[in-house]
């Protein structure tokens, strides 16, 4: 009967944990859908930061950056070796931009180095705002990463469009992970590690 009894305890908790875990998700998933960028304020913004990693990344922060929004633009993250003229033959019509106002960086592995290297970036170029391109799913683990080292009234952030990317299964699965991910950011912040 006792043990009838610790059986009963332990699959309710289970039970609570694992609504626990989904209800977190999907809060986390609302904060994904409901991530906006403040398109007003891109006439005051002076640089962009585009964290590669996604395809249609890169794209959007060069239209951001060709309808004049920013002096410069900083491609974060690029992997070692991926030379700059690689990329700019990936996009043709917007050369002119990458003879003058793009820098790539590629001493990022992940988005707390990103953010880091954004950072100095911005101080060495003496830029007082930043407008931060990445994809929706990773837009609010951005935002913690970023508001470790940047005055949060100088950051904005114009999230990507992800959904035509991949299948169902693996977009629920991208997402799963970002969440972990995003926990775990989360958690650290909040104990203190920074």
């Amino acid at each position: 009967m006792l043990n009838q009894f610790k059986d009963n305890i332990a699959h309710i908790i289970l039970t609570l944990f694992l609504i626990l875990i989904l209800s977190h998700f999907i809060f986390f998933l609302s904060l994904v859908k409901n991530f906006t960028s403040n398109n007003s304020a891109f006439n005051s913004i002076d640089s962009i930061v585009v964290l590669t990693g996604d395809k249609f990344r890169i794209s959007k922060g060069m239209e951001i950056l060709s309808n004049g929004t920013g002096e410069r633009l900083l491609l974060s993250g690029v992997n070692k070796n991926i030379k700059l003229t690689n990329i700019q033959n990936q996009f043709p019509k917007y050369k002119k931009f990458f003879d003058c106002c793009v820098d790539i960086e590629s001493i990022s592995t992940n988005t707390f180095e990103n953010s880091r290297e954004t950072f100095l970036w911005l101080k060495k170029n003496k830029y007082n705002s930043v407008l931060v391109v990445s994809s929706d799913y990773h837009m609010p683990r951005t935002k913690l990463e970023f508001e470790r080292f940047l005055n949060t009234e100088n950051i904005y952030y114009q999230p990507v469009n992800s959904n035509n990317d991949v299948s169902s299964l693996g977009k629920i699965k991208k997402l799963f992970l970002e969440y972990v991910k995003y926990m775990r950011t989360y958690i650290s912040l909040a104990v203190g590690l920074q």
